[in-house]
């Protein structure tokens, strides 16, 4: 906002000069940067572009998130974290008829069981679920990571005879094509290798309808599911959910590459030895290499220099450099650990770091654990769950409904077991403990200590 005014003189006469004064309410805390946000349904109409890239109209964002996650270390370690809690523990069969959304419900069939010939079936189908030998835990595995790493997972479905398969696709290859107008959703993912190589437009484009529908593609009935952690006004993509954290994770890895460029840039002589003396070059080159061999390399540091001479003049200059090299932005090193842990909605203890005042007992790390299975761990098995769901019995349903009354579930991992926390001699018998020492057992000891 600007104020004009004309200034009087203190005569009362009016004076031509004019006064600007005022404020800026348009002075924005954020730069375009940072906002992580998709065109809009008319500005994508209005461009010729038929598929729409990850918040950007090329590949930026996404290699920006690649490299965070597999450079970063907080970022790296709570993402593997993350997928190993996700399907660490395993499937699990339950009965179909036990899942439903009110528990008033599901309660009435509390007393249902799994038919074991149906689970068998599914048993047999997850051991492989691909050509590339792949098992339903490794799909359940790359989803995972790809949520926690971009926000984003692609499956392919496809069915050909009687092969029935399932495949996870790189987030590079995969682009969701453009809305008809007048629409919100995409109906399509496109697939091309060019937009791996960052191309804003693919050449040898192929169009994978949405699930549940499918298209006869190369000879094989197709589908892809695409999995997305959903943000407001995201219509094509979804967004990971350490977004916030996007900026504090490129300068943990920065701050590692300076020190890194100022570690290899900054040796320095440890001294300047001047020797002095009637030498030819020969001779002093003698002396050089026999210097390097006793004072230089691994295993040679701290050693004392020595000389015994007759004449004072031949004494050597020995000057000591003085080189204290620290690593830099130690302070901010530890705040971006501090900011990743926070955004990614987790707990110092689980992401390795030591709390001061705690000990990080064994109860800690559970406590800890629950809160954040509950709140992070759970709802994402859930979520992966209903899709990995929905394509079995797909696949169910086009052989006959070999397994249609069962549903999978994700076991709760246990990041520390109470082992730990267990009295051994008031658990085991003596010969159960000589077991576990490698001792053969004796007779009479099968008992518990009293």
């Amino acid at each position: 906002m600007i104020m004009i005014k004309k200034v009087a003189k203190e005569d009362g006469k009016k004076n031509n000069i004019l006064a600007y004064g005022g404020f800026d309410l348009c002075n924005l805390p954020y730069t375009q940067d940072d906002v992580f946000a998709e065109p809009t349904q008319k500005r994508l109409q209005e461009t010729s572009y038929e598929y729409v890239p990850f918040l950007d109209f090329g590949n930026t964002v996404l290699d920006s998130l690649y490299s965070i996650s597999q450079n970063s270390p907080t970022v790296s370690g709570i993402i593997s974290q993350k997928t190993a809690y996700t399907t660490g523990a395993g499937f699990m069969a339950m009965p179909r008829s036990k899942v439903q959304p009110l528990p008033i419900i599901s309660n009435q069939y509390a007393d249902s069981e799994v038919d074991l010939d149906q689970a068998q079936r599914l048993n047999d189908y997850m051991i492989e679920v691909n050509k590339q030998g792949g098992t339903m835990e490794d799909i359940a595995t790359k989803l995972a990571n790809n949520l926690w790493s971009f926000g984003n997972a692609f499956l392919e479905i496809f069915y050909t005879g009687s092969s029935y398969q399932l495949r996870v696709l790189s987030t590079y290859l995969c682009r969701p094509r453009k809305a008809k107008e007048g629409e919100l959703y995409p109906t399509h993912i496109g697939v091309s290798e060019d937009w791996q190589e960052n191309y804003i437009e693919g050449q040898d484009v192929v169009d994978f309808p949405i699930y549940p529908n499918f298209e006869r593609i190369d000879g094989a009935q197709r589908s892809i599911m695409h999995f997305k952690i959903e943000s407001p006004n995201f219509y094509y993509w979804g967004r990971p959910d350490w977004i916030a954290a996007k900026i504090w994770g490129e300068l943990e890895y920065r701050i590692a590459k300076y020190n890194q460029a100022k570690f290899e840039n900054g040796f320095t002589p440890s001294a300047i030895v001047s020797l002095f003396g009637m030498t030819n070059s020969e001779e002093a080159a003698q002396v050089v290499e026999a210097m390097k061999g006793c004072f230089t390399r691994t295993g040679n540091n701290s050693k004392m220099f020595i000389q015994a001479l007759r004449d004072e003049t031949y004494k050597a200059d020995v000057q000591i450099l003085n080189n204290q090299q620290e690593g830099e932005f130690q302070a901010l090193a530890d705040l971006c650990r501090q900011e990743i842990i926070t955004a990614h909605r987790w707990t110092p203890a689980l992401g390795g770091l030591a709390t001061a005042g705690q000990l990080g007992s064994n109860q800690q790390i559970r406590s800890e654990f629950d809160i954040v299975y509950n709140t992070v761990i759970r709802p994402m098995q859930k979520y992966i769950l209903r899709g990995l769901n929905k394509a079995v019995q797909t696949v169910s349903d086009l052989q006959g409904g070999l397994w249609s009354d069962v549903y999978l579930d994700l076991k709760k991992p246990m990041p520390v077991s109470f082992a730990g926390d267990i009295q051994v001699d008031r658990v085991l018998e003596i010969n159960e403990q000589r077991a576990e020492l490698g001792k053969e057992p004796k007779d009479g000891y099968d008992i518990i200590p009293q």
